[in-house]
């Protein structure tokens, strides 16, 4: 078929050439017309019937989803450099149980590929792996969802995030520094095996959550495997709901409102030290730092909420968070973030009401394109880079603080400490899937241990940490 397309596109070529020479009285034969000319148009028109075609197969390959799954492949490279200086320690040596020590770190901050997909017009799935620092796999997202369900709306079932406030449900692709602060780090369950449903109301601007987890096993890391009684490994209850008062310009402009509670049991039949949701990393560093420390004491269940907030309006946004733990008995432990940014080239990152989420940034222009040039030089150039605009640039500002003394000085075994992070950085996009994050982290923490008599403790010191940090983020 495409012999024949381009046999026709050739005689067509010649024969309105032909007849536009026979049709034209030309005053000499410098005015006329060139075998050239002839050719750069038919060239012109096969490269149009080219595109045509491609357009046509790409129609014929697509999945019709009312008949069978569709997939689409994701994935993403983010390449970090942490340069952690030395601490300055005003109390202790950071010598003891849990030490400091964060060392500078070059490589690979996250490295995924995954697969998602829709299929009969109520089924979704992700199937979802990343490669860690250590050379393994680890499991992201592994799940299924089913839509119109009656009664519960939306179901999913699988490997997935517990709801536990705005800035971890929304995606690493998306957030706005190079880590989540510490507050999010400390006061997030991470995935878990479990079943949730999800309900949407008032065109989609009420959203509300409800799941059941398997706690896991902290110190086996089993947290997917079904291989034992639920009560072998505790649960997690999740809720979340969240608000949007103010929608406009398809997300650009938006209020949201919303909160959340979790409550887990202890993951093992007997009961030793139970720890918080997560660890308090020093200035949120997950990959290339240590923990300022870890919120641990004797419980059988532990409860947590939190209340959270967003606010932006085109290039101006500002968003926070406040959490709050117990393990019963007066042990609290308590934590927060605000976060303001504004995108000096007026750019925009939405907001999701679907997910209730922030979403991808959008951008006016991007940084880097062969577009330009090809138009400009389409006989016969080849293609080039040409610079349209400096991208999208982001400035933004963070403020994180974490308590947990009420629970190191509880009971014998117990531990906690305090940290608050300021984050200064600049966001480089050079589009919607790749962007620079630079940015400086002012970490200030304490760490205690208590194993005498209520009121004292027999571990304690304190350090500030300054760190500088870079990455090259991309995803698709």
């Amino acid at each position: 078929m495409r012999t024949t397309i381009h046999f026709l596109v050739t005689v067509i070529a010649l024969s309105l050439g032909a007849s536009g020479a026979l049709a034209q009285n030309y005053p000499s034969a410098a005015y006329a017309p060139t075998a050239s000319y002839y050719a750069a148009d038919a060239g012109d028109l096969e490269s149009r019937i080219t595109a045509l075609e491609a357009d046509m197969k790409k129609k014929e390959d697509k999945v019709d989803t009312k008949k069978k799954f569709s997939a689409e492949w994701s994935g993403r490279i983010f390449t970090d450099l942490v340069n952690f200086g030395d601490p300055h320690v005003k109390a202790g040596d950071f010598t003891g149980p849990g030490d400091f020590g964060p060392g500078d770190f070059i490589g690979l901050r996250d490295a995924r590929i995954g697969v998602t997909g829709k299929g009969f017009e109520v089924f979704d799935y992700k199937v979802e792996i990343g490669f860690n620092q250590n050379n393994s796999v680890q499991i992201t997202d592994v799940f299924m969802g089913v839509q119109k369900v009656p009664g519960l709306d939306y179901v999913r079932l699988g490997h997935y995030k517990v709801e536990s406030g705005l800035s971890y449900l929304t995606s690493s692709r998306n957030s706005t520094a190079m880590e989540r602060t510490t507050a999010v780090s400390t006061f997030s369950p991470g995935r878990r095996f479990g079943a949730g449903q999800t309900y949407l109301f008032a065109n989609d601007r009420i959203r509300w959550f409800n799941g059941i987890f398997l706690a896991g096993d902290r110190a086996s890391g089993n947290k997917f495997h079904v291989d034992g009684d639920i009560d072998d490994k505790g649960a997690i209850y999740n809720s979340r709901l969240s608000l949007v008062p103010y929608y406009a310009k398809d997300g650009e402009r938006y209020l949201h409102l919303g909160g959340h509670y979790m409550y887990r049991e202890n993951d093992q039949k007997s009961i030793p030290p139970m720890y918080s949701s997560g660890n308090t990393r020093i200035g949120g560093f997950s990959r290339a730092g240590a923990a300022w420390f870890t919120t641990s004491a004797v419980a059988s269940h532990y409860n947590q909420g939190g209340l959270e907030m967003a606010w932006g309006r085109g290039p101006l946004a500002i968003s926070s968070e406040l959490f709050a733990g117990s393990f019963g008995k007066g042990r609290d432990m308590y934590g927060g973030y605000i976060e303001a940014r504004y995108f000096l080239t007026g750019d925009c990152r939405p907001y999701s009401k679907s997910g209730g989420t922030m979403g991808n940034v959008k951008l006016k222009k991007n940084f880097l394109t062969g577009e330009e040039i090809y138009r400009t030089h389409h006989h016969g150039a080849a293609k080039g880079f040409a610079i349209k605009s400096l991208g999208a640039w982001e400035v933004f500002a963070q403020w994180s603080f974490v308590d947990s003394d009420r629970v190191a000085f509880s009971a014998p075994n117990a531990r906690g400490g305090r940290a608050v992070d300021t984050v200064l950085g600049v966001n480089w996009y050079w589009n919607p899937n790749t962007r620079m994050i630079f940015e400086y982290v002012h970490s200030d923490g304490t760490r205690q241990t208590h194993t005498g008599t209520a009121g004292t403790t027999t571990y304690y010191c304190r350090a500030t940490e300054d760190i500088f940090a870079t990455s090259f983020r991309f995803y698709f």
